[in-house]
């Protein structure tokens, strides 16, 4: 898909949707752990799995935003028609996730426990929580190379393929899971061996079809000996999304230690259980940031700088408008869906509102994720990924601050309070950034735009780069 043409918001939602439907079911594979877990292990191994969470997305998130940063060059250079440099991109991006995540993989598995103990992790909890994350940092190679190859379809335009293939994997790992756990009696170890499986195969399935499907991805072995210059600026992109990720999940390691340290087992499953909630409708939001990403770069890249205004205070309109209907369904919902994570056995009225405390907290705070993920993915697109930092850093000390004061006063509704507070914060440094970004390439007010060289760590090539005045 070209989305440097035709009408913004419909070419953004177009290349939206199989982004959200592929959010949706990547949440499907720790969201399915979390079900059979809970329903076939207890409440015990299910909050000892949700113990994890902050940590993985530690790890992960790091992962996932290095391969988001190396793609964005890669949709820069689709906007240019630049193709040569389209698979050098691609090139530099496979050999530095390899590089980088071999090494990262060392260094998660042997800091897991140490993580988990300075979080003040249960006792009762620890057995469960050591042998899922453990496992999972074992074989985050695979989730890495799904999500390079998969970032770099979407960069060129293609979201619909990777989402075909994380369905298949989704139900591949649903099925791995009741294999693992209850015929094989593997315990939450199962639940992690399946989610790397179907990441394995998802990575496989999309390599081969990029290869038979796009000529241009076809790489070959010059394409990797390039200047240091090229892997520099592959890094510039990579390592700020990548650094934006792990630093926002300091604050959720703080809130996770918060909540541990008031050493409530059934708060605990609770909110494990209202985290997954939010997570679906987070992923939804988060959808459109990567779309913008991907959108704002490509129209950088061609350098219409005038549409990639427009489109922005359409996708914004929009992204409101979802976050406000996401915050009143998972509040009015809230009791059915959390019986999906919970056996009858093991849910109560205490239980009930520990969850639904934690959806009013966050859920009623969307619009200011919305912001945040809209504003970010442009500055993204544009390479300014170093910008975004900032805001990560406004996230951090926000959710660092509320989990300190939950701690000091053993108040869950702190706890709650982490992720709204940091979505707040953030935008707060973002947005006037952001502004500031968009007016040096077209006057917020004013109907022309000056001729001026790009700032970007990628050089795009002026050969058939296109200037549109408004």
């Amino acid at each position: 898909m070209d989305l440097t043409v035709g009408h913004p918001l419909k070419k953004a939602l177009v290349f939206m949707l199989p982004l959200l439907i592929g959010n949706l079911f990547q949440q499907m594979y720790s969201m399915v752990d979390t079900v059979i877990v809970g329903q076939t292990l207890g409440s015990a191994a299910l909050a000892g799995v949700g113990s994890t969470g902050a940590i993985s997305f530690l790890i992960m998130g790091f992962v996932s935003g290095l391969c988001q940063g190396f793609s964005i060059m890669t949709s820069q250079r689709r906007g240019a028609r630049d193709e040569e440099g389209m698979r050098t991109s691609f090139a530099t991006g496979i050999m530095l996730t390899l590089f980088i995540i071999s090494v990262l993989t060392i260094v998660a598995v042997f800091a897991a426990r140490p993580l988990l103990e300075a979080m003040n992790t249960l006792p009762e909890l620890m057995p469960y929580a050591e042998t899922y994350i453990t496992t999972i940092f074992s074989g985050m190679l695979l989730s890495a190379f799904y999500n390079e190859f998969a970032s770099t379809l979407r960069a060129i335009g293609d979201s619909v393929v990777p989402l075909y293939f994380l369905i298949f994997s989704s139900f591949l790992n649903a099925a791995l899971d009741s294999l693992f756990i209850l015929v094989f009696g593997m315990g939450v170890q199962g639940a992690a061996a399946a989610t790397l499986l179907s990441q394995g195969v998802s990575a496989i399935l999309t390599f081969v079809y990029m290869w038979i499907r796009y000529p241009v991805l076809r790489i070959k072995l010059r394409h990797f000996n390039v200047p240091f210059k090229n892997y520099l600026g592959h890094l510039k992109l990579g390592i700020p999304m990548a650094l934006q990720m792990s630093v926002i999940s300091i604050g959720i390691i703080f809130g996770q230690t918060a909540l541990n340290s008031m050493k409530n087992a059934e708060m605990n499953a609770g909110y494990v259980a209202a985290t997954k909630i939010d997570s679906i409708a987070c992923s939804a939001i988060n959808s459109i940031g990567s779309a913008v990403s991907t959108f704002v770069g490509q129209n950088y890249g061609a350098r219409r700088f005038d549409r990639i205004k427009k489109g922005m205070r359409q996708i914004i309109l929009f992204a409101f408008a979802l976050s406000v209907v996401l915050g009143v369904l998972v509040i009015a919902l809230h009791r059915p869906l959390i019986r999906m994570f919970i056996s009858a056995d093991d849910v109560n009225e205490n239980l009930m509102s520990y969850a639904l405390t934690y959806l009013i907290f966050n859920g009623g705070f969307y619009v200011m994720l919305a912001s945040l993920c809209s504003c970010r993915g442009a500055l993204q697109g544009m390479g300014r990924g170093t910008i975004t930092l900032l805001a990560a850093a406004a996230e951090v000390a926000m959710r660092v601050a509320v989990a300190l004061i939950a701690m000091n006063l053993h108040n869950f509704n702190f706890v709650c309070a982490c992720n709204s507070a940091a979505w707040i914060g953030a935008n707060i440094i973002l947005i006037p950034l952001f502004l500031v970004v968009l007016h040096k390439y077209i006057p917020l007010v004013g109907r022309s735009i000056k001729s001026m060289r790009l700032p970007n760590p990628s050089e795009i090539p002026t050969r058939g780069a296109r200037r549109v005045n408004k």
